[in-house]
């Protein structure tokens, strides 16, 4: 029998199973008042808790490794239903921001790089953008779409996503909005077209995004490993050697919400600009500065994560790669 702490998290079933629990949550958003649905989520995520063996074991898992890094300062002991709800939470307002149910109202932008952004964006300069599963990714790309952005003028945003481990999600969304899969492109197709494609898009002053904490479903042996929460784990190297190929400013970003429950969502976005570039970079140096882009992307994920340890999510066993390695081993 399959250990399933042990898989990568590409074999993981998607956790919604059919279409039917998004498109009610569809109708729900679309026809009570959201303080109203954003309650429905609590009874949701304790069924949820008490049916679904595999959620406890990893969020418990997660949850115990964060507990031993931090010694017990932000978690006292494992709470696996609130980091559930949290995530029915996000899942709920991906489906408001589609809807056009958010709007920058909603967003508390930090005295951080994000000015710097803005005034990139605003001179027509792209930027590559690096999010994570930590938070709510979709709320950038949804506003921006809308061109809810405080720049003034449309920003085209292409995200970069392994799209067959949310298939189902993906077509539930899509037919409450089609530009849920504008500018889209598969993780797993990428290419030399890809890229200049990409190079294409930066060059008009649009922004990438992609995320920096899932390895490869495709190329699960390249990775970079960094101390994350005190412990080993993998980290995709092709997420960051897309950096060095399109050789723009690189932003890490995170929308977090300002409470682990909020009846009506406030998220706190940060922005951070990696000092790391690859302009006039010979090719030996190129190496060592993935690495390094890696590192600082790693030290910003960990310190959000920190700040908001229940909006993790990444339901897997994010370190069993090196566990797996460790075993060979011996």
């Amino acid at each position: 029998m399959t250990d399933e702490t042990q898989l990568h998290w590409a074999e993981e079933k998607e956790q919604v199973l059919g279409n039917g629990p998004v498109k009610l949550l569809i109708s729900l958003v679309a026809h009570l008042p959201l303080p109203v649905v954003n309650m429905l989520v609590y009874p949701a995520g304790f069924f949820y808790l008490i049916f679904s063996s595999r959620a406890r074991t990893e969020c418990t898992l997660y949850q115990k490794q964060f507990m031993l890094y931090t010694e017990n300062k932000k978690i006292k002991r494992p709470d696996p239903l609130r980091q559930i709800i949290s995530f029915s939470l996000c899942v709920l307002e991906k489906i408001e921001g589609w809807s056009r149910k958010m709007s920058l109202d909603n967003i508390n932008f930090q005295n951080d790089d994000a000015a710097v952004l803005k005034q990139q964006l605003m001179q027509g300069k792209g930027a590559l953008l690096i999010g994570s599963h930590l938070g709510n990714i979709e709320m950038l790309r949804s506003l921006a779409v809308y061109n809810e952005t405080g720049v003034g003028k449309s920003v085209p945003v292409t995200i970069i996503m392994e799209l067959n481990s949310t298939a189902v999600f993906n077509r539930a969304m899509k037919e409450i909005n089609p530009m849920v899969s504008l500018n889209l492109i598969n993780s797993a197709e990428i290419g030399p077209d890809t890229i200049c494609l990409l190079s294409d898009r930066l060059a008009a002053g649009g922004m990438v995004v992609i995320t920096g904490d899932r390895t490869s479903a495709k190329a699960r042996n390249r990775v970079i490993i960094n101390k994350f929460l005190g412990k080993d784990a993998e980290f995709p190297y092709g997420t960051f050697v897309l950096a060095c190929l399109l050789n723009v400013p690189v932003y890490f970003f995170f929308a977090l919400r300002e409470k682990d429950f909020m009846l009506k969502p406030k998220y706190n976005m940060y922005v951070k600009k990696s000092s790391v570039t690859f302009e006039g970079c010979s090719r030996s140096e190129k190496e060592s500065r993935i690495k390094e882009l890696c590192r600082q992307y790693v030290f910003e994920l960990q310190k959000h994560c920190i700040e908001y340890p229940f909006q993790w999510y990444n339901f897997y066993n994010f370190w069993a790669g090196q566990a797996v390695l460790s075993d060979r081993r011996r």
